[in-house]
């Protein structure tokens, strides 16, 4: 019976060392609203991704005025849109995520993840502008 009191004592003490080196460490508590929204456009990507590997196939073999009548139509430039808006999302929480793992530093860890939503914004932007230049036939 004493070799099991001493044994959850070490444990016990062992757990509380481990505890002390973790704990300023940052909360464990506000990953869940990223978790989601990752796990969410990663399914929303699937449906989404398969539509716009197929619209590519279909569009490779034609021409340039064709490609660009077929997003002149509404279904299309949607599900365009919302593909690479979905797909920039994801990318940004997930950079955000191996940005968080592997920057220590708080300065680079700013600068990195000011770089990477600012590089997403404009890539998003680019990407609505030409559809809908193209939808609009402008």
């Amino acid at each position: 019976m004493a070799n099991t009191r001493s044994l959850s004592n070490a444990t016990a003490e062992r757990d509380q060392s481990v505890l002390r080196r973790v704990r300023h460490l940052g909360s464990a508590h506000n990953g869940l609203p990223e978790w989601r929204l990752q796990r969410g456009t990663a399914l929303a990507l699937i449906p989404l991704g398969l539509y716009f590997v197929a619209s590519m196939l279909r569009l490779a073999t034609s021409d340039q005025t064709s490609a660009a009548a077929r997003l002149a139509s509404p279904a299309p430039a949607l599900l365009t849109i919302l593909f690479m808006l979905t797909l920039l999302s994801h990318a940004v929480v997930g950079l955000r995520s191996v940005l968080t793992d592997y920057v220590h530093t708080r300065a680079w860890l700013v600068a990195a993840e000011l770089a990477v939503r600012t590089a997403a914004v404009l890539l998003a932007g680019a990407s609505v502008l030409a559809v809908l230049k193209l939808f609009l036939g402008r």
